[in-house]
Formats: C-alpha cells, sequence, structure tokens
C-alpha cells in the first residue's frame, strides 16, 4: 500500500473516530440522566401554563372583567382587612390580565401558607386558596425537583447538556441542513422511521432548544458555578433598596406607629410616575425597609415589572426609584432569561395565549425527543442482542435482564442509580413541600422553648432550609434559618428582631435583621464549628430604642 493510501486510510479512520466520539457524546447527554431529564422537560412543559390550570382549578381566582380597576392598593388594603391576623408578603395585582384575581400571598395563624383573590375591577375579596396549587406544584419540581441544596443547580445543568446535545445532533446528522424536508420512512421497521422522526422534529424545533439551553446554562452559570463555586459575577448586582434612618424611625415617637394605607402610597407613585402600569407591591420587609412598588412602562421582556419606586411606608416621601433605564445591559440581558425560557413575553391578551402555547408545543417537543432517544436506543440494543442470541433461549432472556440491571448497563450506564435515587428525591421532597405549604414551618426543625425578652415572650426555630425542613439543622458550621415567634400578635410591636450566634468561647456574632411578614420572617445565620455551649440569641429592639436580648444553648434545644 502506498504512502498516500495510508495517509487517506489514517485520515479516515480519525473522521470515524471523531464521528464516533460525537455520536457518544450525543447519546450520553440524552439518556444517562433521561428519567430525570424526562420530569424537568414534562414539567416544564406545563408549566408554561401553570398559572392557567390553577385558575380553571379554583373559582376564587377567576373574575369577570369590568370597564376599569380600582387602585392597586385597594387590593393590598382590602386583603389586609379580611385577613387582620395573617402576614402579607405582597400582591400581584393582575394589571396584565382580564380574567384572573390579584393574589396576595399570606401566612396564617397555625402556620401554613395560602393565597387570597381580589377582583382587581370591583376591589372586593373573593377567597383564599392554599399556597401549594396543583399549577405552582408543577412549576416548583419543575426549577428544583423537590431536591434539597442541589435542586436547583441540577436543573440548570440540564441547560448544558440540552446545548452540547443540539451540537453533536448537528454534528452527528451529516448534511443536517437537507433534512428540514425529509419524510420519515415510516414503511420501515420502528427504529428507522422513529429515527427519521426524531432527527426531522429535531432540526424544525432546534430553534426552541437553543433557548431553552441556552437560558438553563446562563442560570447554571449564576448557580451553582457563581453562587457556590466562586465563579466571577458577569451581571453587576443591583443596589441595595434605601432604608429609614434610625432618626427618621425615633421621629415616629415610642408607640407603634400606623402605617400609611397601600391606596395612598399608589396615589404618590401614579402622580409621579402616571405611565407605570402597576404589577405588584411588596410591604417592608422590617422597620427600616420601604414600601416597594414594582411596575411595567412597556418594556420588552422583562417579567414582573422593570421598574421599582421605594417610599416611606409611614410618610409617604418617596425614598428612591431604580427604573428600567438605570439598569446595566448585564442586568437588562439577565432579565430577559426568565420570560424567554417560559414564553411569558408577550404579557397579556391573545398574542400571551399564542406565546404560551408555541412554548408549550415546543416543551412536548422536547419531551418527544429524551422519550423517542431512549426507545431508539431500547430497539438498537433488542435488535443487536437478537443478532447474537435467539430470543427463544433462555440465555436471551436472562442477558436482557443482565444489561439493565447491571451498574454499567442499558442506557443510562452506572447512572441509572442517580436517576432512580433522583426519582426517590422527588417523591420525597414532593410531600415535604406539601407539608410545608399547608402547615409552614410546623413541627419541622428545631425548636428553642419560649423565653422572656424585654417585655416579649418568644419561641425560636431553626430549619436547615425549607427543602431540607427534614434535615436535623444543628450541626457544626451549618447554615440554618432561624425563625422567631412572637406571642399574642405583637410582631409589629417589635421594631428590630436580631438574631446571631455565640461561639464556644463566649463571643457574640454581629447578629443579622429578621425580615419578611409575620410567620416566615427569619434570618439566615451560620452556626460555630464547635457547638459545645454555644448558644443562639435574640434581641429586640422596642419603638422606644430600648433593647433586650435573650440565649439560648443550642443543645438546649
Amino acid at each position: 500500500m502506498s504512502s498516500e493510501a495510508i495517509l487517506q486510510s489514517t485520515v479516515k479512520q480519525k473522521k470515524k473516530n471523531s464521528a464516533r466520539l460525537v455520536y457518544l457524546i450525543h447519546s450520553a447527554t440524552g439518556l444517562w440522566l433521561t428519567l430525570l431529564l424526562s420530569v424537568v422537560l414534562i414539567t416544564g412543559t406545563l408549566t408554561v401554563f401553570a398559572v392557567e390550570i390553577d385558575w380553571l382549578m379554583h373559582s376564587e381566582m377567576r373574575v369577570e372583567p369590568g370597564e376599569t380597576r380600582v387602585n392597586p392598593g385597594i387590593l393590598f388594603d382590602q386583603v389586609k382587612k379580611a385577613y387582620p391576623n395573617a402576614g402579607i408578603n405582597g400582591i400581584e395585582t393582575a394589571a396584565m390580565l382580564e380574567h384572573r384575581a390579584a393574589g396576595a400571598f399570606m401566612t396564617v395563624q397555625g402556620g401554613g401558607f395560602r393565597m387570597a383573590w381580589v377582583n382587581q375591577f370591583n376591589g372586593q375579596v373573593t377567597g383564599d386558596t392554599p399556597f401549594m396549587m396543583v399549577g405552582r406544584f408543577i412549576d416548583i419540581m419543575h426549577t428544583t425537583l423537590f431536591l434539597p441544596v442541589i435542586g436547583r443547580a441540577f436543573v440548570n445543568f440540564f441547560g448544558v447538556m440540552m446545548l452540547i446535545s443540539i451540537v453533536t445532533g448537528l454534528l452527528t446528522y451529516k448534511k443536517f441542513w437537507k433534512g428540514f424536508f425529509r419524510k420519515p420512512r415510516f414503511e420501515k421497521k420502528s427504529r428507522t422511521w422513529l429515527g427519521d422522526l426524531h432527527r426531522l422534529v429535531a432540526l424544525w424545533s432546534v430553534w426552541f432548544l437553543a433557548i431553552i439551553g441556552f437560558t438553563g446554562a446562563w442560570w447554571f452559570y449564576e448557580n451553582p458555578l457563581v453562587e457556590s463555586a466562586g465563579a466571577p459575577h458577569i451581571v453587576a448586582e443591583r443596589p441595595d433598596p434605601p432604608t429609614l434612618t434610625t432618626e427618621e424611625l425615633n421621629l415616629l415617637g415610642p408607640e407603634t406607629p400606623t402605617p400609611m394605607t397601600a391606596e395612598n402610597i399608589v396615589d404618590i407613585v401614579q402622580e409621579k410616575f402616571p405611565d407605570m402600569k402597576i404589577i405588584f407591591l411588596s410591604a417592608p420587609a422590617n422597620a427600616s425597609q420601604p414600601f416597594m412598588v414594582r411596575g411595567d412602562r412597556g418594556e420588552a421582556l422583562v417579567m414582573g415589572g422593570a421598574n421599582t419606586v421605594y417610599v416611606n411606608p409611614y410618610t409617604g416621601e418617596i425614598m428612591g426609584s431604580r427604573m428600567s433605564e438605570d439598569w446595566t445591559f448585564g442586568q437588562r440581558f439577565d432579565a430577559a432569561m426568565h420570560p424567554l425560557h417560559y414564553g411569558t413575553w408577550a404579557k397579556s391578551g391573545t398574542a400571551d395565549f399564542i406565546v404560551k402555547l408555541i412554548w408549550f408545543i415546543g416543551g412536548a417537543v422536547a419531551s418527544f425527543l429524551a422519550i423517542s432517544g431512549l426507545l431508539i436506543y431500547f430497539k438498537r440494543t433488542k435488535e443487536a442482542t437478537r443478532e447474537l442470541v435467539s430470543e427463544s433461549t433462555v440465555f436471551a432472556k436472562f442477558k436482557r435482564v443482565w444489561r439493565w440491571i447491571r451498574p454499567w448497563g442499558g442506557p443510562m450506564k452506572g447512572f441509572k442509580y442517580v436517576n432512580l435515587l433522583g426519582i426517590a428525591g422527588i417523591l420525597s421532597g414532593a410531600v415535604l413541600v406539601i407539608s410545608l405549604g399547608a402547615q409552614g414551618v410546623g413541627d419541622k426543625g428545631t425548636k428553642f422553648p419560649v423565653k422572656r425578652v424585654g417585655d416579649f415572650d418568644v419561641s425560636l426555630t431553626a430549619i436547615a432550609g425549607f427543602l431540607e425542613a427534614n434535615l436535623n439543622p444543628i450541626r457544626p458550621g451549618a447554615k440554618v434559618e432561624v425563625f422567631p415567634n412572637i406571642l399574642e400578635n405583637r410582631f409589629r410591636d417589635a421594631r428590630f428582631i436580631r438574631i446571631g450566634v455565640t461561639d464556644a468561647s463566649g463571643k457574640d456574632s454581629k447578629g443579622a435583621v429578621v425580615e419578611g411578614p409575620e410567620g416566615i420572617a427569619h434570618v439566615d445565620v451560620h452556626l460555630p464549628e464547635k457547638l459545645d455551649n454555644a448558644k443562639v440569641w435574640l434581641e429586640i429592639e422596642g419603638w422606644d430604642g430600648k433593647a433586650h436580648r435573650e440565649y439560648w444553648l443550642l443543645r438546649e434545644s
């Protein structure tokens, strides 16, 4: 054989090996975690219409459109009036929607979370529903798989896998641009026509898959790479909202002040920004925080309003604003990821439904590609088995079973156990989330007994995290969420609640101010590496400026 022939043979072999490697990578991205991938894709498909699913199931969410809408602040005030003992976090005004009521998230006495609904056309409260409705359940499953610690990062990783799968799929399909109108060979055996259909559907949906893959990969960079691995921030962090100074709070006097109504606050904001459609109202997270009014001024590719106005809840003074023109390019780009991923960028009306329908179909197509890839693998291996051994023999049956149960066998290889453990984790997490939605923290986590702090009776609850609520939170060096419970409905009588820890040497940490509405107000605390003699402390500062502190031994919980 001539040297030229040898060279050509070597080049052909390298191309063949490269093509084989690309094919194996494409197969691996779709098969190794196929069970979990299918869960993510199917729930993502349903999440497109998550709100509509809940709307169909709960009459409290349905309203008949009127000619005009009431002041959005009235909606907030009406919910507070209807549920005086609930902790109201904020309200989504449904300003872009015609047939859905405005919804307010609230915590109720005795624990548990619910949604209150109010008609945005007449201001009447239509009732309340569980927080964990079917649509929201599907949405949370899609974003976290109900897996503690790693859930969100794991889901985001599938975005990276999808991008790899797109690139390798196009490289594997030689001259793919000729395949857009290539009819599947349905007259052939199922493995052939299913493979043809898989490639045809993938080609026509590659634009959609690229959007979903890119947005997922973008979030993967943010979580876990930035959040947990120390990767540099691409998007500049948004500045903290303005806060009320100690001097401003002292001017309110020693008694618990009464904040302005949300109606009056919205009037003030609308007077300064008449072109802003109010999308969301958020109550102050603690005494020094402003009332936040978020709105839309016609910006494209933004979820939940691009403009925020900060208002002093006691005087009505506008403390500052952050409008869409203040965003950096990176922040603007980052904000576009959510509406692009979920197909909510049309915002309202018929266009919104059409876009969501397209995204739903795209999600169904992506789910089909994952499942059809698995079926193609099974059919290919089944045919290979037929060629080796007669199907009538006992050995053939044993071999088929063995190909599945062996650690390295089957389409998922050793990752089959990752898939099965993941499914078990999803089921366990789903039960936990349903329980938390109905009962709140309830009997979860670690309880600390009631103690007297100044003239307040207070107990504490510590959990490792909402999806980790069944784990023991009191561990050396652990990060825990601590919830204070002030008895006799006196939560608002505490101007500030601070929580921190005391290490084994007796040194108190700086502590942090509790944030959130009553019932879910909490603070993240890092426990010392040595728990012997370590304590958790709580300090309450009243409106008279006097502070009182009490300690609980971590081992006494």
